[in-house]
């Protein structure tokens, strides 16, 4: 059997994933992320995870215009739900690691012990610019702000009193108390997709985020992620997203990516791709980059078909991708989650895939 992880990627800006103007059109609204998030809880999803967002794409769909915080998303979300694990996003140059610390503790405390954070070394560079928080060169220099940053925060969630002097962070006889529920701090998710990226995360990190420019380089950028871990003596867990498209058939299913393709939102993309080019790192974006050219899905690989052809993808990608968790987007979240626990999730398990956590009614059965 191979055990896999579930999680939701949570619509904290408008119209989630898909840029076209034929896919649902909707506001991320605190109403249809609480019910996400006790819907996902109740058919037994491990994780909710949310990206941090300050500066959209613009177009005819006003793509990520309208966005929500992620820190203070996730802290309500924690306070409603009682099992699932809260993931929210944070960057360096927005955040002092001393103020993150106090924060991270605080959110850890209400949630039982159940929060963790993801690291966001940024490649929309205008999103810190519009704030004046952009360094000169921080494109070459992120890691080091990251790897510095990280430092920090780990010594502020197990130590007393701190000092940390690096080239960015200056803290000084520095206490952050209460400390973090989980013992050691809180769990780190880093996206890393070149190879600095990647032992970044194994360095510093728990799991890592990683996507692909298709289902076959997906599996290949999990187990070299694992392979870099092993060749600097740790190990790493990795997590994608992917956008889920359940319909009854596969011709229906493609009837409706043909129909969001037809509608994408061309402006959107533009203003994306003029974003993206200021990226000198590299890797990652341009394997955003060459997908975006040929599809009207942002960031995440979709699937598309039956229930029966979902599972099979998705069964396949668990067991050869070594893939350790598999997020979800979908066009329609509450919808779509419904579909994938009738009728995707016991295919899956019928193929061989056997979940983190099982809801009161699994466990009955």
């Amino acid at each position: 059997m191979t055990k896999i992880d579930l999680g939701v990627f949570m619509p904290i800006a408008n119209n989630g994933w898909i840029i076209s103007k034929n896919a649902p059109q909707y506001m991320p609204t605190w109403e249809l992320n609480r019910d996400i998030a006790l819907y996902a809880e109740k058919i037994g999803f491990d994780s909710l995870f949310s990206m941090v967002k300050w500066k959209g794409f613009g177009g005819q769909t006003q793509h990520w215009d309208h966005s929500l915080e992620s820190l203070t998303l996730m802290t309500g979300l924690a306070a409603v739900t009682d099992r699932i694990s809260i993931i929210a996003s944070v960057q360096p140059l927005i955040l002092n690691p001393v103020v993150a610390a106090k924060m991270t503790a605080t959110i850890d405390q209400i949630s039982g012990g159940r929060f963790g954070i993801n690291f966001v070394t940024g490649q929309y560079f205008d999103e810190y610019a519009q704030m004046g928080l952009l360094p000169e060169g921080y494109a070459n220099t992120r890691y080091d702000y990251a790897r510095e940053w990280t430092e920090a925060i780990k010594l502020l969630w197990t130590q007393d009193k701190v000092n940390y002097h690096g080239e960015h962070y200056q803290i000084t006889d520095c206490t952050s108390s209460p400390k973090p529920v989980q013992e050691g701090g809180v769990p780190i998710v880093c996206a890393g997709m070149s190879e600095r990226g990647m032992a970044f995360t194994a360095r510093h990190g728990d799991r890592c985020f990683i996507t692909g420019r298709d289902l076959a380089d997906l599996k290949d950028v999990s187990k070299r992620a694992k392979q870099v871990a092993m060749s600097l003596g740790t190990t790493m867990k990795t997590d994608t997203v992917l956008v889920l498209v359940i319909e009854d058939t596969d011709e229906e299913a493609q009837r409706v990516m043909e129909d969001y393709r037809a509608g994408v939102d061309v402006e959107a993309w533009r203003n994306i791709f003029s974003i993206y080019a200021k990226d000198v790192e590299g890797a990652s974006s341009q394997t955003v980059l060459e997908r975006a050219k040929r599809d009207v899905f942002f960031a995440f690989l979709p699937i598309a078909g039956s229930p029966v052809t979902v599972a099979t993808i998705l069964a396949d990608l668990a067991k050869e991708g070594d893939l350790d968790g598999l997020m979800f987007t979908f066009p329609d979240y509450l919808r779509g989650l419904k579909k994938f626990d009738s009728e995707v999730k016991p295919e899956m398990r019928r193929l061989g895939i056997q979940f983190s956590s099982t809801t009161h009614e699994e466990e009955v059965a």
